[in-house]
């Protein structure tokens, strides 16, 4: 028997072969085609001051880090107009730890799709607190840097899509791209836009605390389509609209102008579609049950998570979850159709070889 299971365990196709098939292919590659760059989702990016010299996000010191001179919170008028601090944009999120996508993107791109970095594979370095509008602007500046008289291709990972598709549709970039291929995109949005602002999301010794991130227009952007994504105890739909402040009453008070202009992005990006000249792939995970609703116990407290549901709360589990990666349900991230479908997690997704393999060929076009 012992004998029977080596041979069945030699003869498997393991990440790692898949791995050195992708590498043996790249050498026969030429030139990529057109320039492709990174877009990934929140929190990849680096956040740098360049007064304190020192990273305020995105570096394994500042998980340990608890003040800074100037943290990540926006600043907002009186009217609840959202401002800019000095903070600065720079570098990905490394190779190791939990937000290490636009690092396996352009590793994959590199090592299995003949891509030279900076040559012909670029990383797109934003403020994920800012609105995709801002951010699709600094999109088009990177594009036409690198994109000499011809096209680009973007490559996103989740909220990254966002950025690309308000760059596409709105910020005139149709006609400078030509493969816009999409990881596990929040096309509808997605319940963890709402967990953040509710439940502080921590790392180490950092903490996303409510204070900030109502600040950061683009989480607001991210809400689920439906603002009435609320249920309660009973399963059934609670009549309160997340899109408007009046919605968010008894649970934690919120800028309303962020909203509205959260809201008027979104109902943009669905009046506008994908402009005809550019070739649209995604790329989505379904094996992770994924929160679409999020129920509100009567004590105010909610559950996102199915090990967080109470045994006479089972019973809700197909109100509340879809089969997805564990952070975007699969009805958002495949809204328009014709996703590719993997079995893979949300950050999994991005180091995956199928995956990848999967970038390489739409790019270069192979039958």
């Amino acid at each position: 028997m012992a004998a029977v299971a080596a041979i069945i365990s030699l003869s498997c196709t393991t990440d790692a072969t898949r791995r050195g098939y992708l590498r043996t292919i790249a050498t026969t590659y030429d030139t990529p085609p057109r320039p492709a760059i990174i877009v990934p989702g929140f929190g990849v990016t680096r956040l740098f001051d360049p007064v304190a010299h020192r990273y305020v996000w995105g570096t394994g010191r500042a998980t340990f880090q608890t003040k800074y001179e100037d943290d990540l919170d926006l600043p907002v008028d009186a009217a609840g107009n959202i401002g800019h601090d000095r903070l600065v944009p720079q570098g990905y999120v490394g190779s190791r730890g939990p937000v290490n996508i636009g690092w396996q993107l352009m590793e994959g791109l590199r090592k299995f799709g003949g891509y030279t970095p900076d040559r012909d594979v670029f990383p797109f370095y934003y403020d994920w607190r800012l609105s995709a509008r801002e951010n699709a602007t600094k999109l088009d500046e990177v594009v036409d840097r690198i994109r000499g008289q011809g096209k680009v291709d973007i490559v996103t990972h989740s909220a990254g899509a966002i950025v690309a598709l308000t760059y596409l549709k709105l910020g005139g970039g149709a006609s400078k791209v030509d493969h816009l291929i999409m990881i596990a995109p929040t096309q509808q949005g997605v319940v963890d836009a709402f967990r953040v602002v509710v439940r502080p999301e921590r790392f180490i010794r950092r903490v996303f605390t409510a204070e900030m991130v109502e600040t950061w227009p683009f989480v607001a952007e991210l809400m689920p389509e439906d603002g009435r994504f609320l249920v309660d105890e009973n399963g059934g739909t609670i009549d309160r609209d997340l899109w408007t402040a009046e919605g968010w009453k008894g649970i934690r008070p919120v800028i309303p102008r962020q909203l509205a202009r959260a809201r008027m992005l979104r109902n943009a990006l669905n009046e506008h579609p994908i402009p005809s000249g550019v070739q649209v792939s995604v790329i989505a995970g379904d094996c992770v049950a994924t929160a679409r609703r999020v129920l509100m116990r009567r004590d105010g407290s909610f559950v996102f998570y199915q090990s967080e549901l109470l045994a006479d709360e089972k019973k809700l589990t197909k109100v509340l979850f879809d089969a997805g990666d564990g952070t975007v349900p699969i009805s958002s991230a495949n809204a328009a159709g014709n996703a590719m479908i993997v079995c893979d997690g949300h950050q999994g997704i991005a180091a995956d070889p199928t995956v990848h393999r999967t970038i390489i060929r739409t790019l270069r076009q192979q039958p």
